[in-house]
């Protein structure tokens, strides 16, 4: 699996959507109030690891994972919410994973980050 991401700001600048390369899945992080976050703008465009999604999510290990139902997103979408942020990760159009697959596959990305 790939120890890094290409992410986008998307909206204004409220919502920051990362895509790992030759995966299934993706995921997006937001600020729970909706409002614009300008540290997200660091990033746009531009390669993230793991270390740096867990800078906004430092907790990202003992989140609560909650099934989306006919998601908009893709077919298996969860989400997670710590105090400041909301982390949403989801199956890609051509991707046959379930809810905890996908959620297994985001955890997987994130514990790369102690092997860097």
């Amino acid at each position: 699996m790939s120890k890094k991401c290409t992410s986008q700001v998307v909206g204004i600048g409220n919502k920051l959507l990362c895509t790992v390369e030759a995966a299934d899945w993706h995921f997006f992080i937001r600020r729970l109030d909706g409002e614009n976050y300008v540290p997200f703008s660091e990033f746009h465009k531009k390669e993230m690891t793991s270390a740096d999604v867990a800078k906004f999510i430092p907790n990202w290990h003992t989140l609560r994972w909650i099934k989306i139902k006919n998601s908009m997103a893709g077919k298996s979408e969860s989400y997670a919410k710590d105090a400041e942020f909301q982390i949403n990760v989801y199956s890609a159009e051509n991707s046959h994973k379930k809810h905890e697959e996908t959620v297994e596959s985001f955890l997987t990305f994130m514990n790369q980050r102690s092997h860097d």
